[in-house]
């Protein structure tokens, strides 16, 4: 029985895209609130000045990095398939840990050898032949080491652009910006103010005299990198997992706006807001899932692959259940032993990959596999308890039943993005900017602020402690 999608929910539909580990859409609703927060935040402390940097750099940021390193990577592949003629549409794989993506490709271009296990080529009909010919004229061995090294340096190139791009040169750029924004300010308002001291204070509501100034996840990663090894390890992720992308390039990128600020206190802002919005982006709305299902005993089930079993006739699900205590301990790819359908189980598991699973080009983690075997049997042992009667299965309980777990993680979803939107847009921000006039006693932009009377009140009071 194949599983029809098109059947499914708006609700399940636009869950899976936002789970989707590949796609970038989960940061990216957290991203346009906190870049309207932050702006507008930025505003009301500095002015039109302060916002309209904080704007400029929280979308720069994002549109590099949401974007940057998969189009990075692209131009890599492009550059690989056209000098060195070897296929780059493959994921990077580690046949320990799953299929060996890259051997069974190659053995499948080269000589059109197809795995049982992985049957579906589609994606690799359009290889040029001029790939494949080159192909042909080296061994199997030889393709696989010379695809794997392409793709490690791909990867690890891409990683590095982008964590220039948004370390060093995002930072620069919008300096210079700033710059020029003042001067032109003060040129144009020349005439309404006696100095630009007057005009400043004006624009940021400051008091002061100053100067402008523009000078100034463990256990489980760890277990990976034995396996693949650290280059392995990272054009995997960099290939794969969203959050990797966005973590990888978080810690340079926050290294890099440290080094380029202005002065200590913008940098401390830099520094804080960085690191605390490393957790809001990429892993509060997980924790508060995990947290929410495991109070709640809910399944951490695809809501495609629970729609399926819901649309699924009650014979199937009954034996399925019936099936429960036979399944080996060392079994892999448990949900074979529980349905008789081999074609619906093939669909429970595409669905569960995002469409990766069968493809001979695509790299399935055994342990991905686990997790849904996990996640489809703990649903089904719920299912047993709920919604049997004499002995046999309720169809409208087990409906009703299905629909309370889809819509209980969708829910946990979306708390979990809007406490993330929240930490982001309004928390991170005012905490920060708290923590700075805290320090300093001043509330203003501390990128064009001069606080050199601080420095000086720093010294004599050293001066008095000496004496």
């Amino acid at each position: 029985m194949l599983i029809n999608s098109n059947s499914y929910s708006f609700i399940t539909k636009a869950v899976n895209v936002v789970q989707n580990p590949a796609l970038p859409v989960g940061t990216l609703i957290e991203e346009i609130p906190c870049d309207i927060g932050r702006s507008y935040a930025g505003y009301k402390r500095g002015g039109i000045i302060e916002g309209a940097e904080k704007l400029r750099k929280e979308v720069m940021t994002a549109v590099v990095w949401l974007f940057g390193m998969p189009a990075f990577r692209y131009l890599g592949d492009k550059f690989c398939e056209f000098a060195f003629k070897i296929p780059m549409n493959i994921d990077y794989s580690n046949s320990k840990e799953g299929n060996d993506a890259i051997k069974n490709s190659i053995k499948y271009l080269k000589d059109g050898i197809k795995e049982a296990s992985t049957p579906d080529v589609s994606e690799l009909k359009n290889v040029s032949s001029r790939i494949i010919n080159n192909l042909k004229n080296m061994s199997v061995d030889d393709a696989v080491k010379r695809l794997s090294f392409a793709k490690k340096a791909t990867s690890i190139s891409a990683l590095i652009l982008n964590c220039l791009a948004m370390g060093i040169i995002l930072p620069k750029l919008n300096q210079k910006l700033t710059r020029k924004k003042i001067e032109k300010m003060k040129r144009n308002s020349v005439h309404k103010f006696d100095n630009f001291e007057t005009f400043k204070a004006k624009v940021f509501n400051n008091k002061t005299n100053s100067q402008v100034s523009f000078n100034g996840l463990f256990a489980k990663s760890y277990a990976d990198i034995k396996n693949y090894g650290l280059a392995g390890f990272t054009t995997y992720n960099v290939e794969n997992n969203n959050v990797f992308r966005l973590c990888a390039t978080d810690i340079p990128m926050t290294v890099g706006r440290v080094l380029t600020s202005r002065n200590k206190f913008e940098g401390f802002e830099n520094f804080f807001m960085d690191v605390s919005s490393m957790f809001f982006y990429n892993f509060c709305a997980s924790c508060v899932q995990r947290a929410l299902r495991k109070k709640f005993d809910i399944p951490n089930i695809n809501p495609a692959n629970v729609e399926a079993l819901k649309n699924s006739s009650s014979d199937i699900i009954k034996r399925a259940i019936d099936n429960l205590s036979n399944i080996p301990s060392d079994a892999k790819e448990k949900l074979s032993f529980l349905f008789d359908d081999s074609s619906f189980v093939n669909e429970i598991y595409k669905e569960a990959t995002y469409g990766k699973y069968g493809k001979i080009n695509r790299f399935v983690k055994n342990s991905d596999i686990n997790e849904i075997d996990e996640a489809v049997i703990k649903f089904l042992k719920q299912a047993k308890d709920k919604c049997f009667v004499n002995g046999d299965i309720d169809a409208n309980k087990f409906a009703d039943f299905a629909k309370r777990i889809n819509r209980a993680n969708s829910k946990y979803l979306a708390l979990g993005l809007g406490i993330s939107i929240f930490g982001l847009a309004i928390l991170v921000p005012k905490l920060t900017f708290w923590i700075t006039k805290r320090i300093t006693g001043r509330n203003e932009f501390t990128g064009i602020a001069d606080y050199s009377d601080l420095e000086t009140k720093k010294h004599k009071k050293q001066n008095v402690n000496k004496s």
